[in-house]
C-alpha cells in the first residue's frame, strides 16, 4: 500500500514537473566505430526534482504504470524536445538520427498515431535527420498484433524502431519474429564482459550475425573501453554507444563535442581503407 501511494504521489509530481519545466533531455552519441563518424544520439530523460535532486528514468518511470495519460504526456514532451534539437543541429549542418525511448503502453495508445505524425511533420524541416523510437525489449506487450501494426506504421511514416536492451528479457527471439523492427540495441550486460568473456563474445557474435541476416542494424550499448569497441568491430558490430565515446550531455554541449570528436586509435586500425 505504501509503495502504491508513493507511485501515485510521484505520478502527480511528474505531471506538475512537466508543467513547471523540471524535466530535460541529455543526449548520448551513437558512433560508427569503423568509420569514426557520429551518426546519432539517444535522448535520455532527466528530472531535476526540487527535493530529491537529479533523477534518472529508472527512478521514476515505474510510477507511470497504469497511468496512460501521464505516460503519453511524457512521451509527447520527449519526442517534441528531441525533434527540436534534431532540427537545430540540422540547421548547423549536422543531420543526425535521434533515438527516443517509448513504452509499449504509449505505442499502443489510440492517440499515438496522431501524436507521432505531428512530430514527424516538425522533423520534416530537417530532411537529413531522422527519428528512431526505442522500445524496451523487457516491456510487457498485451497485444502483439496491434504492436506490429503500429511499428509497421511508424516505419512507413519514416521513423525507425529499435528493440532496446535486446537480450535482457526472456522473449528476445519472439520479439524479433513478431515485431517488424529496424534495429536492435544489444543489452549492455553482454558488452560488459568483452573482450575477456568467451560466453559474452559468443552471444554477441551470434546476435550480430542473426540481426544482419534479418536486415537489422545493430547498436552496442554500454561501450566503456576502447578494447570493447575493438572487439565489437571484430565481431561485426559497427555501431556503439557508451562512456568510451562520450557521456550523456546537454543539447548545447553536443555540437561542441561533435566537432572535436576523434576516433579511438584502436578502432582506427580497423577502419576501411580509402577507395
Amino acid at each position: 500500500m505504501n509503495s502504491s501511494r508513493a507511485h501515485v504521489g510521484l505520478r502527480d509530481e511528474l505531471t506538475q514537473a512537466l508543467q513547471r519545466g523540471e524535466l530535460f533531455l541529455e543526449f548520448q552519441p551513437q558512433v560508427d566505430l569503423r568509420r569514426g563518424r557520429v551518426v546519432g544520439a539517444e535522448a535520455l530523460c532527466r528530472w531535476q526534482h526540487p527535493r530529491h535532486g537529479l533523477l534518472k528514468p529508472e527512478d521514476f518511470l515505474g510510477a507511470l504504470d497504469g497511468d496512460a495519460t501521464c505516460g503519453l504526456a511524457l512521451a509527447d514532451w520527449a519526442l517534441g524536445r528531441a525533434v527540436q534539437c534534431a532540427v537545430a543541429w540540422h540547421a548547423q549542418g549536422h543531420g543526425l538520427r535521434v533515438g527516443v525511448n517509448v513504452g509499449a503502453p504509449q505505442l499502443l495508445d489510440a492517440q499515438w498515431p496522431v501524436l507521432l505524425h505531428a512530430h514527424l511533420e516538425a522533423l520534416a524541416q530537417a530532411p537529413s535527420a531522422s527519428l528512431e523510437l526505442e522500445l524496451l525489449e523487457s516491456s510487457v506487450i498485451d497485444d502483439f498484433d496491434l504492436a506490429a501494426r503500429r511499428i509497421d506504421a511508424c516505419r512507413g511514416a519514416g521513423a525507425g524502431v529499435a528493440l532496446d536492451d535486446f537480450g535482457a528479457g526472456h522473449s528476445a527471439l519472439a520479439w524479433l519474429s513478431r515485431l517488424p523492427a529496424s534495429a536492435i540495441k544489444l543489452d549492455r550486460a553482454f558488452i560488459a564482459g568483452l573482450p575477456h568473456s568467451a560466453v559474452d563474445t559468443a552471444i554477441v557474435r551470434h546476435l550480430v550475425a542473426m540481426a544482419k541476416e534479418l536486415g537489422l542494424a545493430v547498436v552496442a550499448e554500454g561501450v566503456e573501453s576502447a578494447a570493447q569497441g575493438e572487439c565489437l568491430l571484430a565481431l561485426g558490430c559497427d555501431l556503439g554507444q557508451g562512456f568510451a565515446i562520450a557521456p550523456p550531455m546537454l543539447p548545447e554541449e553536443f555540437l561542441p563535442w561533435l566537432k572535436g570528436y576523434e576516433q579511438a586509435p584502436l578502432w582506427q586500425r580497423r577502419a576501411p581503407r580509402a577507395d
